[in-house]
């Protein structure tokens, strides 16, 4: 599993598909972690199955936790079960790269 991570529109999927090609990408995932928030599941065990069913994946996220803090508690929600499951995702992947400005970051 590889995770690519940036803020909005840094470049995190497009270096993704650059770097992994023909790989199965989980765009969007901070999105999915919003669906499964909506259904009532736990991020964390979330993240957990994603890894299991999917351990070759490369998942690629937005960063959705830096900036101000929102007034709305089910955005502050998100942001805090898109956190948690990256953590996750972070601890079980073979590479964790950040995308700034398209430029990656290995952190892992």
């Amino acid at each position: 599993m590889k995770l690519y991570i940036g803020g909005a529109y840094q470049g995190q999927e497009e270096l993704a598909r650059a770097e992994n090609p023909g790989a199965v990408i989980l765009a969007d995932f901070h999105e999915t972690v919003r669906a499964a928030l909506r259904r009532g599941e736990d991020p964390r065990a979330f993240a957990r199955e994603v890894c299991r069913t999917q351990p070759d994946a490369v998942i690629v996220a937005n960063e959705v936790g830096a900036g101000v803090v929102p007034i709305d508690a089910g955005e502050r929600a998100f942001r805090e079960a898109v956190g948690r499951a990256l953590c996750v995702i972070a601890q079980a992947s073979e590479q964790v790269t950040r995308a700034v400005c398209g430029i990656g970051v290995r952190i892992k």
